[in-house]
């Protein structure tokens, strides 16, 4: 019988299980280059992320955000890659304008990686966003019973 009512005060108080809420929630990992993003188990790439967070409008301003600054970073990448290399290759005739390139490069790289930083920057607020809406849809649909001043309480909530 003890066995029985320690069962039932476990079942009552203790912690809901976080398997379904998992599911739908999104969850970050450090990574090399700023997080990795999964949902149940499988790493979200932008696109994705933004397709799952259409119905959550803070979380998909955000998400969109992170994509353009992200576009904008891949083209930092490459201009500045092609002009550093360009003026690593007119340095050997011409050393003044070969350093020139090599310097604007260097900015054009140097401006991707703050792009880089930015879109991270917005990547995280919008998951932050939208585990929040996920939580708060969560809480407001399902069923709760315990204890309380006034005695056992059952509550349904829709």
């Amino acid at each position: 019988m003890l066995l029985f009512h320690l069962l039932l005060c476990g079942w009552l108080f203790g912690q809901g299980p976080y398997r379904p809420l998992s599911q739908d929630t999104i969850i970050t990992r450090p990574g090399f280059f700023g997080n990795v993003y999964l949902l149940d188990g499988k790493r979200l790439n932008l696109q994705v992320m933004q397709w799952f967070m259409t119905g959550h409008p803070a979380a998909y301003n955000n998400i969109r955000a992170a994509a353009a600054t992200d576009q904008l970073a891949a083209a930092g990448y490459i201009t500045g890659s092609l002009i550093f290399l360009s003026g690593y290759l007119i340095s050997q005739e011409d050393r003044s304008t070969g350093n020139d390139l090599m310097l604007t490069g260097s900015l054009g790289l140097g401006a991707g990686l703050l792009l880089t930083i930015v879109s991270n920057s917005f990547q995280h607020k919008a998951v932050l966003l939208y585990n929040e809406d996920v939580r708060q849809a969560s809480e407001k649909v399902g069923w709760q019973m315990g204890i309380e001043q006034q005695g056992l309480v059952f509550r349904v909530r829709f």
